[in-house]
């Protein structure tokens, strides 16, 4: 099978969504065939093989005139992302020095305008999540003037969506809570690769990670900085905690320093990172999709206190770790789980259990092996 996958990000590092899926995507199918990528330019990793990057040149001309189609078309403003690359005159490239393709996988429905009069065969769109719910949950967290703006994005994506979904011949999504955005979509989980654990003291009673910028680990961070742990101090002023993530802001470090909480940014391991923490707290009040940083701290044998919307879209999980809503609530579910080290043991082996056996990374490669041989 020959395969064409087109991204707008460079998958690695992949410390975003669209970036691990891409990634997960080059590796379930470089196993079964060739693989061409089509993603601005970048450094492939020693290990990925089997693959041929043709790598979309930046112009500012291109900037331009997409820039004018998303005006003229009322496109969502993050199709910007996406827009300084001519993404018809580099998919026409890599079809007359690799093509054929059998089938073309394109990643999020932002890229879909750029790229549907080029695309041709079997076809695939993995949307992840669904952007317009995403431009939802922003539209909660921002003020008035963003919340205008998010209440925008947030039709303007929705009709993008819509045609997506009419374009392929499948859909893909991260969870099943997310298919009823897409006519027709297929969940596959991004699962995760679970490693032996070594049972080895952990230095940090409490941990949260993500990508900062992000804003709904912004809105996390600053939660947990201000408020849940000040509360947990109050109840256990001998707790320890730990943040990481790529890109903190200076606002960020300056709270953590005050707050006497260990800040890493970059994390240069995420596995070692969360096996050195023994309950993982993901206080975590937006987002769509999936979270993987839920994934990877089950993986890492963390007990977890979290939101409901933290373990979205993972309900075998949810129902082993303490889900809680309120400040209070926080602090209190995670210093009783701290002080009861044979709940805190039996949380954490279910959650691990529960990752390997459903969420397994080599069980997703396979799917989407399948999914990129059935459709149409």
């Amino acid at each position: 099978m020959r395969a064409l996958i087109i991204t707008s990000r460079f998958p690695w590092p992949s410390y975003t969504g669209d970036r691990l899926r891409a990634a997960i995507w080059v590796s379930a199918l470089s196993t079964k065939g060739e693989v061409v990528l089509i993603a601005p330019d970048g450094t492939l990793p020693a290990d990925v093989t089997n693959i041929r990057l043709v790598a979309a040149p930046r112009s500012l001309r291109r900037f331009v005139l997409n820039a004018m189609t998303m005006l003229r078309h009322s496109l969502p403003v993050q199709c910007l992302i996406a827009a300084p690359y001519d993404w018809r005159t580099v998919i026409a490239k890599a079809r007359r020095e690799a093509g054929p393709f059998d089938v073309t996988i394109v990643l999020l429905s932002r890229l879909h305008p750029w790229v549907r009069q080029s695309l041709e065969g079997r076809t695939v769109l993995d949307a992840v999540d669904s952007l317009r719910r995403n431009a939802e949950e922003r539209k909660k967290a921002a003020g008035i003037l963003g919340r205008l703006f998010w209440r925008m994005e947030e039709r303007r994506m929705a009709r993008v969506e819509r045609d997506a979904a009419k374009s392929y011949g499948k859909i893909v999504v991260v969870s099943d809570d997310e298919t009823g955005e897409f006519a027709g979509a297929v969940a596959v989980t991004s699962g995760i690769a679970a490693k032996p654990l070594d049972n080895a003291p952990r230095a940090y009673n409490f941990g949260f990670w993500g990508r900062f910028p992000y804003f709904a680990n912004a809105d996390a961070a600053a939660w947990l900085l201000d408020e849940i742990w000040p509360a947990i101090l109050a109840l256990d002023p001998s707790a320890t905690l730990i943040i990481g993530g790529a890109d903190a802001p200076r606002s960020l470090r300056d709270a953590a320093l005050r707050r006497g909480v260990t800040l890493i940014s970059p994390i240069d391991d995420v596995t070692t990172f969360a096996r050195n923490i023994r309950i993982a707290l993901m206080p975590l009040r937006h987002g769509s999709g999936q979270s993987t940083k839920i994934l990877e701290a089950a993986e890492a044998g963390c007990a977890i206190v979290g939101t409901a919307q933290a373990l979205r879209g993972l309900k075998p999980l949810a129902s082993h770790a303490r889900i809680e809503s309120t400040t209070s609530g926080f602090a209190r579910a995670a210093v009783e789980l701290l002080a009861d080290d044979e709940l805190r043991s039996s949380l954490a082996t279910h959650l691990r259990d529960v990752v390997v056996s459903k969420y397994a990374r080599s069980a997703t490669l396979d799917r989407m092996v399948s999914i990129a041989t059935e459709a149409r």
